[in-house]
């Protein structure tokens, strides 16, 4: 089973995908936000680790699994998590009507966390199943993901990979029966030595309109995706996701001053669309890209 198949349980109600990811090369994850109304599954086997939240909307949702049935009255912030390989009876809205995010984990985004944070690979085996709770913090990463979907950021790659590692993280000391010592290495991170940090940002600005990602950058600085990115912000006062959109806008600034046509600006800089980066730009620097080189030739004509 593939990631991208994460929803096919959903196939059968046509016209409720709202949003979906599947278009975007997102390392680790599948999102798909999803208008649910009153209806019930088949059995099945989960294909993929599941999470999902409900965002807006009411309702009553019956879900039976080994034997047991659990009934939720649902609302905005209820999660059900589900991991691979679970045993399915049935789930059913009874009534009501919800918008709900679901996101599909990559099937060794839990295993990769597990295995680079040194926890036995039981860790992964052990999450079960927990229906009808709320977790904020998983709630604002799901949303920080829903927000990317709906509107493409100029690093929103590699801000949905940290957020995969996070949401890793949370399940795994959250919702795990083994014991995780949640401080386990935590402390031992400091900042990139010199020739680390510049290596790093050596690799970065050389790649900016490349798939850039926190596996490669990590492999630069020679430290492991999870340590790796707490260091870099120890150092650079920035996430990598927040570095490289700002490095990419500013990029945006200076090709838009030699005239270049804006679809390849966008393209240039790694965008899904014009449109796309039509929008970061506008949302960064409160001017479309159009307007600012106006603005520019405006200037550069008067001096």
């Amino acid at each position: 089973m593939v990631l991208a198949e994460g929803g096919d349980k959903y196939e059968e109600a046509p016209g409720r995908l709202l949003q979906s990811s599947a278009a975007r090369t997102w390392p680790g994850l599948l999102a798909e936000f999803r208008l649910h109304a009153s209806a019930r599954s088949d059995a099945f086997v989960q294909p993929v680790t599941e999470i999902s939240m409900v965002l807006r909307g009411e309702g009553l949702v019956r879900r039976r699994a080994s034997g047991e049935t659990l009934t939720t009255h649902a609302g905005p912030g209820v999660i059900w998590f589900c991991p691979a390989g679970e045993p399915i009876d049935c789930v059913e809205l009874v009534e009501g009507t919800l918008e709900v995010l679901h996101l599909y984990l990559q099937p060794d985004a839990l295993l990769d966390f597990a295995t680079e944070r040194g926890f036995v690979g039981t860790a992964t085996q052990s999450l079960r199943y927990i229906g009808g709770f709320s977790d904020p913090l998983l709630e604002q990463m799901g949303r920080a993901i829903l927000a990317e979907t709906q509107e493409e950021t100029a690093a929103g790659s590699l801000l949905v990979e940290s957020l995969s590692s996070s949401l890793a993280a949370r399940l795994l000391y959250r919702y795990s029966n083994s014991s995780l010592d949640v401080a386990a290495g935590a402390s031992r991170v400091g900042k990139l030595g010199p020739r680390r940090l510049n290596r790093v940002l050596e690799y970065i600005h050389a790649r900016l309109g490349d798939e850039l990602d926190i596996r490669g950058m990590a492999s630069a600085a020679h430290l492991s995706r999870f340590h790796f990115a707490r260091a870099f912000k120890a150092s650079t006062g920035q996430t990598p996701y927040q570095y490289v959109n700002a490095k990419r806008l500013a990029r945006a600034k200076e090709l838009l001053v030699q005239n270049q046509p804006l679809a390849d600006v966008a393209r240039t800089l790694n965008f899904s669309s014009q449109a796309n980066f039509t929008r970061a730009f506008r949302r960064e620097f409160g001017i479309t890209p159009g307007r600012y080189r106006e603005q520019i030739c405006r200037l550069s004509a008067r001096s």
